[in-house]
This record gives C-alpha cells, sequence and structure tokens, in this order.
C-alpha cells in the first residue's frame, strides 16, 4: 500500500489539515458521478467503511460480497472494495439519476475526493488536493473537516492510524513468511475478524475495533509461532 512518488506529480503540492482550506466543494456534485464509474478495484474498504455500509443497508458483509463489493489481493493482503457494475462500469450504487444510493454512509475513498491523504511516514499523514481527479468546473473552498465530513474526526484520525500500521505491518509479515498455507490461514482470519463478523450497531465502533485488534494481533502471533 505504499506508493513511491512525489507530492508534485499526485497534487498541487500543498499538504493540508483539518483546519485548512482547500478547493474541492463541487455544490453536492449535482449529479455529475464522474467519480463513480471506471474506478475497477481502486475503492478499498476498511473496517469503519464496512461498517457504515452494513448499517446504511442492512444488510450483512456476506450479502454484499460479489453484488456491491468484492475481495482482491492488496500488497498480499486480502482486503475488499467497491464492486463496478459490470454492464455499465459504475459502481454499485450509483442510482438510474446518477445520485448516490449510500451518500451519508459512502466509503472514506468516496468522502474524501478530490482529496487523498498523504503519508509523511507511517504514524503521519495530510491531506492532499490529488491532480486532475475532479472534473467538474468553479469549485469552491472548504474547510478540510467539513468536506471529509464524518463523526467525531480526531478519533477517526486516530482509528486510521492504527489499521494504516496493522495492514503495513502485516505485509511485511506476510512477505517473510514461507508457508503459503500459514499466509492463506492469516489473511482470511482477517478477513473474518475485520469484515466478515459482524457489528454489533448498539455498540461503539472504535471500541470493537479496538477488541478485534488486539485478539488478531494475537492469533497471528499464535500462526506465526506454528509456522516455526
Amino acid at each position: 500500500m505504499r506508493r513511491e512518488v512525489s507530492l508534485e506529480e499526485i497534487s498541487d503540492g500543498r499538504l493540508y489539515e483539518l483546519n485548512d482550506m482547500v478547493k474541492a466543494d463541487c455544490h453536492d456534485c449535482e449529479g455529475c458521478c464522474d467519480c463513480c464509474q471506471g474506478m475497477g478495484d481502486s475503492v478499498l474498504l476498511d473496517p469503519y467503511d464496512v461498517y457504515r455500509l452494513t448499517q446504511k443497508t442492512g444488510k450483512s458483509f456476506n450479502e454484499l460480497i460479489n453484488d456491491k463489493i468484492e475481495i482482491n489481493i492488496v500488497d498480499g493482503i486480502m482486503l475488499p472494495n467497491m464492486r463496478m457494475n459490470p454492464d455499465t462500469n459504475a459502481c454499485g450504487f450509483l442510482l438510474s439519476d446518477n445520485r448516490c444510493a449510500i451518500h451519508d454512509a459512502r466509503p472514506g475513498v468516496c468522502r474524501m475526493f478530490p482529496l487523498g491523504r498523504y503519508w509523511e511516514d507511517d504514524t503521519h499523514f495530510k491531506y492532499i488536493l490529488q491532480k486532475g481527479q475532479c472534473n467538474k468546473d468553479n469549485l469552491f473552498k472548504i474547510k478540510v473537516k467539513k468536506w471529509i465530513d464524518t463523526p467525531d474526526l480526531k478519533r477517526n484520525e486516530k482509528y486510521i492510524l492504527e489499521w494504516h500500521d496493522f495492514v503495513i505491518e502485516l505485509q511485511e509479515q506476510l512477505m517473510k513468511m514461507t508457508d503459503e498455507s500459514y499466509s492463506k490461514k492469516i489473511n482470511l482470519f482477517v478477513l473474518q475478524s475485520f469484515f466478515v463478523e459482524p457489528y454489533d450497531m448498539q455498540t461503539d465502533f472504535y471500541i470493537q475495533f479496538e477488541n478485534r485488534l488486539a485478539k488478531t494481533k494475537t492469533v497471528i502471533r499464535q500462526l506465526q509461532k506454528g509456522q516455526k
């Protein structure tokens, strides 16, 4: 998930923080939907994305698989992503009027667009305005935190750091493994623990995530010992 590119290659060259103004406001898109088509498997989902999707749709992860989302290998790790409609090459949640059926629960990647995260190192990130991504003219300035529109954003950023750190560490661990059967076991357990197993919608997501993260790290350590 690491990408070796310069800031100037992918953005306007600036780094933004939550209270900074950025030229990203497209007036609620007005049904433009250019960014909802032809995305391939690039809209990766994290556990909070899946939590919000299942809450919004009332469907389980397994019910959404192969319809609205799919699973691919990303740098050696099984991760879900939004699935494009094979007939239209558009997001499966795009309605006939070119509006988003899950707009208030849209994934983090969609929520930020045309912003993105720029990782200064494995424990710090800021936001960037991605170059040439939004085709809409006359974008207006808006505060980064208002555009991202995520409740309890500081807490969410802490969670993003933890998830990013876990994925990077897992990638490094899997690369060192010589027995593919153990790699598969770990991948399937991670998928089950963070995505397939339903979340309790009456309980704080971040508490559930912390518990699952601690349990998953313990299981991975046990599996690693079993390989030796």
